[in-house]
């Protein structure tokens, strides 16, 4: 009797799962198609992204590499030395950036373009090829800063 209790439970198991295997499409994942498409679709978006962003990057370096040859021409015409950036201008967050960036908390500018700083002094505005002395020994890099489009006037 035990026997034949537990071929009939074994019986309506394969039954059952036969039947849900039959309900899923015969154990297909149907799903599979969908992501086919997903990643077909999503394929063409990213090779359409990475074809702008090497067109952006030649751009970059092309406005860059003519920046650099334009400062190069002003510091032969007014005969002065070739000067780099500081080194914390070369950090993520200022690299490929063309603006000028703004430090409110000092009230000062650095002009990427003349390389140097800008800031009030005396009631003017002076600019100086060297940090200014109260931002000397300061992590440039996690100061809160701003980029700007001009410098003020």
């Amino acid at each position: 009797m035990k026997k034949l209790l537990i071929g009939i439970v074994a019986l309506a198991f394969v039954v059952g799962m036969t039947l849900e295997a039959d309900a899923q499409g015969r154990g297909k994942d149907h799903r599979g198609h969908h992501k086919k498409e997903y990643a077909k679709k999503h394929q063409k978006h990213d090779k359409a992204y990475w074809k702008y962003a090497e067109k952006r990057d030649r751009e970059y370096r092309k406005f860059y590499e003519k920046r650099d040859r334009e400062y190069r021409k002003y510091v032969k015409q007014h005969k002065r030395h070739y000067r780099d950036h500081d080194d914390w201008y070369y950090g993520k967050r200022f690299h490929h950036r063309s603006e000028y960036v703004y430090f409110p908390k000092y009230r000062t500018y650095y002009d990427p373009y003349r390389r140097g700083y800008v800031y009030r002094q005396n009631n003017a505005w002076v600019f100086a090829q060297t940090m200014p002395s109260f931002m000397m020994g300061l992590n440039v890099g996690a100061l809160n800063v701003q980029f700007m489009a001009n410098l003020p006037r």
